[in-house]
């Protein structure tokens, strides 16, 4: 991804051999560890009608980089200036809402390991919008991240989401800088989900973006980059 393809094309090829048992383990794995960004909270935007009901509503943006140069870090990336990172790892919502997430998806990708994880799971609609048009899905070869994201405690009220997050052109140019760093112009993803109790949920990307065995290794099992909680208040 922007001269970094080779970490992607090599954690495909042994994601076949290995299957969806490694994203299991890997799930179970993070989940242990404590968000070690400042939290970023939603923001309130007043109340939504969705299904004849009126819920307060919040929002809350977000982004995906191919590196971590865009600040976050510091001018020289941090201690992995060249692993994929979101933005943020450690969300706060508020409970019983309908929350609004907007992602400025800046990376490539390739094919997933399990074309499940192209298929929106769990948001209002079934639905997200990229670039304003509405979709249920994305090609399981075209999908640079997803925001997959799952209960990890006994208390939390159940919530899953899965939503696929198309991938730049590999050959896009870069035309925008931000911290350190330059990117492509992103794929603007939003969707809405419903919150319940207060619990807490770990999210992470199922796309094979990371290294070591099967793609899964590096920065997708560590918080802070490909990994990180959402916790409902």
């Amino acid at each position: 991804m922007n001269g970094r393809t080779w970490r992607y094309a090599a954690g495909a090829a042994v994601a076949v051999v290995v299957g969806a048992g490694v994203i299991t383990a890997i799930a179970v794995g993070v989940a242990t560890a404590a968000p070690h960004q400042a939290p970023l909270a939603a923001r309130p935007a007043g109340t939504v009608v969705i299904g004849g009901k009126t819920y307060p509503h919040a929002t809350l943006s977000i982004a995906t980089y191919p590196d971590s140069m865009f600040g976050l870090r510091g001018a020289g990336g941090g201690a992995h200036p060249d692993w994929v990172s979101y933005s943020n790892d450690n969300l706060v919502v508020p409970a019983n809402t309908a929350v609004t997430v907007t992602v400025r998806q800046y990376d490539s990708g390739g094919s997933l390991n399990n074309a499940y994880f192209g298929h929106v799971v769990g948001t209002v609609g079934g639905t997200e919008a990229v670039d304003g048009k509405t979709v249920r899905s994305v090609p399981a070869d075209e999908v640079g991240h997803t925001f997959t994201l799952r209960a990890i405690a006994t208390d939390a009220p159940p919530l899953y989401l899965n939503v696929p997050l198309p991938a730049v052109a590999g050959n896009a140019p870069n035309s925008v800088h931000i911290g350190y760093g330059d990117y492509p112009t992103p794929n603007i993803v939003t969707f809405t989900f419903l919150t319940k109790g207060p619990g807490t949920y770990q999210w992470n990307c199922e796309y094979p973006c990371g290294n070591s065995v099967a793609g899964f290794g590096g920065a997708m099992s560590t918080y802070g980059y490909m990994s990180g909680t959402l916790t409902v208040k």
